[in-house]
């Protein structure tokens, strides 16, 4: 039991030294997936690195969303991603992708966006 425990601390130690904003295998996995679903339905129009200059962007008024400094939670990401921007008043350009992505997929996707967004200053 003892030896279980100093394990655990030292997993402990160990990924409180990578930084709060390292993401856990799992979760870096479900984020290289959402790269996947990122390059494929998002990258048009927010640009390969997620900062809104897609090739598409400039044909939009207002510019799709800079992901990257995006102050929002995941929940308020997920609504938009599911029921398309103009259901909740954003840009009427975001389509809704509810019926096109799976619940995984979105999982997915969130878990891309948390690793691309910026660091605060």
């Amino acid at each position: 039991m003892r030896s279980l425990l100093l394990a655990l601390a030292a997993v402990g130690v160990a990924l409180a030294a990578l930084g709060a904003d390292a993401l856990p295998a799992m979760d870096e996995a479900a984020a290289n997936r959402g790269s996947a679903v990122f390059a494929r339905y998002c990258a048009l129009c927010h640009g390969a690195t997620g900062d809104g200059n897609g090739t598409a962007a400039r044909t939009y008024k207002p510019a799709p969303a800079n992901l990257v400094a995006s102050p929002y939670p995941d929940e308020y990401k997920e609504m938009i991603i599911r029921k398309g921007g103009g259901a909740i008043g954003r840009s009427p350009f975001m389509p809704p992708w509810n019926d096109e992505l799976s619940d995984q997929q979105i999982r997915d996707l969130l878990a891309y966006l948390r690793r691309i967004k910026a660091k605060p200053a």
